[in-house]
């Protein structure tokens, strides 16, 4: 089996995010994190941010809603048996908060295969980047998907 490597640099149609404040705290609530600027919303008043702040790792919920998710298996040429969550990171230039609207454009930065203890695997990096309207960085996701071949 081969993995698809042409893919590599592919950007996907960006979508729309919009923070819900209900959300974030639901969030927090089940990461376990009961931090009062992701909960406490005179304290969120009250900061530097002038609202409560998402978790860092929040933006794993953004997801463009319309979009048929299988499509990318199905250009790596591979099906979701083989695939494996291998890392994620995240990097914020400055907090998500609630009611602000978000542009997310992710993009394939690299493929690349290599053979472990079980056999050869695919390694598939994706960046997504978010804006706000204003199109300023407001934060960048890296995930890297394994996948048996």
């Amino acid at each position: 089996m081969a993995i698809n490597t042409s893919l590599i640099g592919k950007e996907y149609p960006p979508f729309v995010v919009t923070v819900e404040r209900g959300k974030i705290k639901e969030f927090a609530r089940a990461i376990g994190d009961l931090n009062p600027f992701y909960l406490d919303d005179r304290l969120g008043q009250a900061s530097e941010w002038g609202d409560i702040i998402a978790p860092p790792t929040f933006a794993t919920t953004f997801r463009d809603e319309t979009a048929d998710t299988t499509v990318v298996l199905r250009e790596l040429g591979t099906d979701i048996s083989r695939v494996l969550h291998g890392e994620q990171e995240f990097e914020l230039a400055r907090p998500i908060q609630p009611g602000h609207t978000y542009v997310c454009r992710t993009r394939i930065l690299d493929i690349y295969e290599k053979t472990g203890r079980s056999g050869r695997m695919a390694f598939v990096v994706r960046e997504t980047a978010i804006t706000d309207r204003q199109s300023e960085i407001v934060g960048t996701m890296r995930h890297i998907t394994v996948i048996r071949l």
